[in-house]
């Protein structure tokens, strides 16, 4: 009868304890790394969150802190509620927000500017080569120089200046 409470009891232990402990896998899962994404590590030695591999993943916070995230999980915690606790626990230094995701505007703003100069460039550009073209040219009804008096006036000067020079 002894032997045989002990076989029983060996048997439970055997099964149960495989159970009840959870392996590297569970502690690595994406929903554990979901909520690790929004804990900073506090081991000192990196500036990662808690999913940092440094030491081969056993880094001595934040395999633990993997460990207590995926227990809370089991518990029915919702991930709001794990980062609120660990922010209780350990301050806010802990709590490591979503990227800002308006870093993807700049190139496009750098390009929107860049297309505005150049634009810009051409414009003036082709509004001087227009009022170098409407000089060279005459417009359509401008004044013609031989009915401009201070044109024939100059235009009378120099024409007596160069017969003296005759």
């Amino acid at each position: 009868m002894r032997r045989r409470s002990l076989a029983i009891l060996l048997l439970t232990l055997a099964v149960g304890i495989p159970v009840f402990a959870q392996s590297e896998a569970e502690i690595q899962s994406d929903s554990v790394k979901r909520v690790g994404t929004h804990l900073n590590c506090q081991c000192g030695g990196c500036k990662d969150d808690v999913n940092c591999m440094m030491s081969g993943g056993q880094c001595h916070f934040c395999k633990p802190a993997r460990t207590k995230i995926f227990h809370m999980q089991q518990q029915g915690m919702s991930d709001e509620a794990i980062v609120a606790d660990f922010i209780k626990e350990y301050g806010a230094k802990i709590f490591r927000p979503d990227p800002n995701s308006w870093f993807w505007i700049v190139p496009y703003l750098g390009l929107a500017a860049g297309g505005g100069l150049v634009i810009l460039i051409l414009a003036r550009l082709r509004a001087s080569m227009q009022r170098h073209t409407a000089v060279a040219a005459g417009p359509a009804g401008a004044v013609k120089l031989d009915d401009d008096p201070d044109f024939a006036r100059y235009r009378d000067r120099i024409e007596k200046d160069t017969e003296r020079l005759e």
